[in-house]
């Protein structure tokens, strides 16, 4: 499970980059609004995130060049896509609980970073909107990073939470 899932994940990822490569931009005027993008980028919405922030430092610090985006729209994107649903493999044996924040030895700053994490995959989903003009696609569009983003708040405060409770009754 803990490859399969990932793999499946980056095979979709990959064929729905792939469709969204070889059509015409056509009326959408942009790749961006495709369908396919945006299914991709739903199931993936931590992943298409991170490749946000990518791709926004590299503009910023790298003139825009065009191989570079290339590289972090595909290359990268599908690296953090296989990332994002190993750890969720991992995370569902946790039975509720972390498994991977108590590893990291500063295990409430990690569910902090995360939490931070989930709101801004949760902002994100309510910036996306006006770009859309507010039609019930673009609604569509916003649910799966509202969804994102609040189980990873959800899942990672609940782990925070945890770790006081087992602080407490270790003191007991």
């Amino acid at each position: 499970m803990r490859l399969l899932l990932p793999l499946l994940q980056v095979l979709l990822a990959a064929a729905l980059t792939i469709h969204n490569r070889l059509r015409p931009i056509g009326s959408l005027g942009s790749r961006d609004r495709a369908p396919d993008r945006q299914l991709c980028d739903a199931l993936n919405a931590p992943a298409a995130v991170m490749r946000l922030v990518l791709l926004g430092t590299a503009d910023r610090w790298t003139l825009r060049y065009p191989l570079l985006q290339f590289i972090i729209e595909t290359v990268i994107y599908m690296v953090l896509v296989w990332l994002l649903w190993y750890m969720v493999s991992i995370e569902i044996g946790g039975k509720g609980q972390s498994i991977l924040t108590p590893r990291t030895r500063i295990r409430r700053i990690a569910d902090v970073f995360l939490i931070l994490f989930g709101i801004l995959v949760a902002t994100l989903g309510f910036l996306l909107a006006p770009d859309f003009l507010r039609t019930a696609y673009s609604n569509l569009v916003t649910i799966p990073h509202y969804i994102w983003g609040l189980a990873i708040i959800a899942f990672y405060g609940h782990d925070l939470l945890a770790s006081f409770e087992t602080n407490r009754y270790r003191a007991k």
